[in-house]
């Protein structure tokens, strides 16, 4: 069964946590524009509408994409698990994170040449998206 609501509010919170981490007008997001090269390009506006489109729009579709994946995982969890339905829901986001996401984004990061500060930075920040998107799945779902 498909929460869509729940997957709709999975999504949104993704967005929030996102934008916040990585938006420059705190000193978390200033050290993540200087470490990937995007303060410059934010400096001297070379960012173009397409770039935002893809970025954005990217953000969006891969955030709807992580929220139906974490609830359709902690609702098979929750089949299985004598647990809470919160405590299988950040189970589930833990082990989301713990095994996929925080994996494939290290490997990314690091095959890519990122440092080792901004590898930490986008695990770290993946973590709290999806501690987010359970905690609005244990709470709604």
């Amino acid at each position: 069964m498909i929460n869509w609501q729940v997957i709709l509010f999975g999504t949104i919170i993704w967005i929030i946590i996102e934008s916040l981490l990585y938006n420059p007008i705190h000193s978390w997001g200033k050290f993540w524009a200087k470490e990937s090269g995007m303060e410059a390009k934010m400096e001297n506006q070379t960012m173009t509408a397409g770039d935002m489109v893809f970025t954005f729009g990217g953000t969006i579709i891969g955030g709807l994409l992580l929220s139906s994946a974490t609830y359709q995982v902690i609702y098979w969890f929750s089949k299985n698990d004598n647990d809470a339905w919160m405590i299988t829901s950040l189970q589930g986001a833990l082990l989301l994170w713990l095994g996929v996401y925080g994996v494939s984004s290290f490997v990314m990061s690091v095959y890519s040449g990122q440092s080792k500060k901004l590898v930490g930075l986008h695990l770290i920040n993946g973590f709290l998206g999806l501690l987010a998107i359970g905690l609005v799945i244990g709470f709604l779902g």
